[in-house]
């Protein structure tokens, strides 16, 4: 089952392939057993909530390591979808 958890591995899993220009299918598939395009789904999700949380005042800027990736994940998605 998903949750917020998964939110914040999903989120690390991008951070750190963000430089390698994103993971293949594959490596999506054996880090959490969906397909890629679901992936995009759950990470397009998965930092609009971060950036929602950040905006309501709820977390801090200091804790959400690579905001500037997670905001560019969120607008690169809108535009792909």
């Amino acid at each position: 089952m998903w949750n917020r958890h998964n939110d914040n591995d999903i989120l690390d899993f991008a951070l750190l392939w963000e430089p390698l220009g994103g993971p293949g299918p594959d490596n999506v598939a054996a880090a959490f057993a969906i397909d890629v395009g679901e992936y995009h789904v759950r990470l397009g999700f998965a930092a609009k909530s971060q950036l929602a949380r950040l905006q309501q005042g709820i977390t801090s800027p200091e804790r959400i390591y690579g905001l500037s990736t997670i905001a560019a994940f969120d607008r690169d998605l809108r535009t792909d979808g």
